[in-house]
């Protein structure tokens, strides 16, 4: 009897990619692809049963990303791996934060493919060397930008992050509600951005 081979599906809207992909993923020993879909409702509605799961990010009208999730829920032993050529920071965050076990920029295709597979069936999780680079680069700003403020600015910023209001920070810290706003404007100047919604996502990296 011949070893169980790990089935991998693949979701892509380019019909080339999907089939050099395929071809060389059958031609791993450990591994069988038997499908490629152009999007993930199509994957969801055909109740295909896979180890491994190839995602697009961008396809006509569907952002892959949005459906992480959802896949997940319904396949919790699915690992996904993105394939895309989508390599900002900002995507990259959410397809992890979401659940996605690797990360490919579809520029790097000519890696060896099997050592992703590999790595992501043994538990593991896999990203493209520049799409490491990208991670580690965005950390280190963010720790870059935080080093620029105060120490009063760092106490500000703090005390944001935990939910208090600009009066209740006023009060903490014993100083008028216009000096807190005065701050304010200089650490989202410093951090450059324009709101507390981007400081709460930047804070989180």
């Amino acid at each position: 009897m011949s070893p169980l081979k790990l089935r991998v599906v693949i979701v892509e809207d380019d019909f080339i990619i999907g089939e050099i992909l395929k071809n060389t993923i059958n031609s791993f020993n450990g591994f069988e692809c038997q499908y490629v879909y152009e999007d993930p409702i199509q994957f969801l509605e055909k109740n295909t049963k896979a180890d491994i799961l190839l995602l697009d990010i961008v396809m006509p009208g569907i952002n892959g990303i949005d459906f992480i999730e959802l896949i997940l829920s319904k396949f919790p032993d699915l690992s996904i791996i993105m394939n895309t050529i989508k390599d900002d920071p900002d995507t990259i965050f959410s397809a992890l934060k979401k659940g996605a076990s690797g990360y490919i920029d579809k520029q790097s295709l000519n890696l060896n493919f099997e050592d992703i597979l590999n790595t992501v069936a043994n538990g593991g999780a896999y990203m493209t060397p520049l799409i490491a680079r990208k991670v580690f680069d965005s950390f280190q700003q963010i720790k870059n930008d935080f080093e620029q403020l105060t120490k009063r600015e760092m106490e500000i910023t703090n005390s944001i992050l935990k939910g208090l209001s600009y009066k209740m920070i006023a009060s903490d810290l014993g100083i008028s509600l216009d000096t807190v706003r005065f701050f304010v404007k200089n650490i989202y100047r410093k951090l450059k951005i324009n709101s507390k919604g981007e400081l709460f996502r930047i804070a989180k990296k």
